[in-house]
């Protein structure tokens, strides 16, 4: 059942007390939050339709897990997957120094990459706030868009993830997740009107070879990230 979006809330108190702007963060953070919020607001313009079939089936529609229990995704991973989308998609950012220049306030004391010619972001999230949920979004959202929209579009986008872990532990949660693609069945990840496009597998670290896919995640390393794309190759209960 779809939800209706909520509506952004008006600028009153609450908002002349939040000092989240002001602390010490990333140089472009306080700017693209502001952006992706008025993105958000507005509709979520100039990007493609297998994304916006995405973002309404992860955010704006109602799902239950098999045990029955209410899902929803938390708003820090919304965000999270949402910023993403907003500076590849909708802003078509492919560098670092593009976005500084866009987003960061003050250049004068930051230090443009001399090579920047590899697309690289970052999601900084606390531990325990569900970073594999958003891994898994982000390579559900490039997939698809890979596997279904136009070549001149889908070229964009990659098939082929790597995700690396720190240490063995984290390296065997991650396991517990990905192996056979559970996530990706487990959560309201791919929405039923896509799932003829999902042709994905997940190799694990010390797994045999096995008949190639059309797209795979392997983690074959310890030591998260997600490739961004070169050339298209032939547990949340609801709050």
């Amino acid at each position: 059942m779809a939800r209706k979006r909520k509506a952004e809330p008006a600028a009153g108190q609450g908002e002349l007390l939040d000092i989240t702007a002001k602390l010490r963060t990333g140089p472009c953070v306080p700017a693209l939050r502001e952006a992706v919020k008025a993105w958000r607001a507005g509709g979520y313009r100039g990007i493609t339709e297998t994304t916006r079939v995405l973002l309404n089936y992860w955010f704006y529609t109602d799902h239950k897990l098999a045990t029955g229990i209410p899902f929803r995704y938390h708003p820090s991973q919304q965000e999270a997957i949402e910023t993403l989308i907003f500076v590849w998609e909708s802003e078509k950012v492919r560098g670092r120094k593009a976005l500084l220049e866009r987003y960061a306030q003050d250049l004068r004391d930051l230090r443009l990459p001399p090579y920047d010619d590899f697309a690289r972001y970052c999601i900084k999230m606390a531990t325990g706030s569900g970073k594999t949920k958003v891994m898994a979004l982000a390579v559900a959202w490039q997939f698809l868009n890979a596997a279904r929209e136009r070549d001149e579009i889908a070229k964009d986008y990659a098939t082929t993830f790597l995700v690396l872990a720190p240490n063995v532990i984290v390296l065997e949660r991650l396991k517990v997740d990905f192996a056979s693609g559970r996530i990706f069945r487990v959560d309201p990840v791919i929405p039923r009107e896509l799932g003829i496009f999902w042709e994905f597998d997940c190799v694990i670290r010390g797994e045999g070879k096995r008949r190639t896919p059309r797209a795979r995640c392997s983690s074959p390393t310890s030591s998260s990230s997600t490739n961004a794309p070169t050339e298209r190759p032939s547990r949340n209960p609801k709050p």
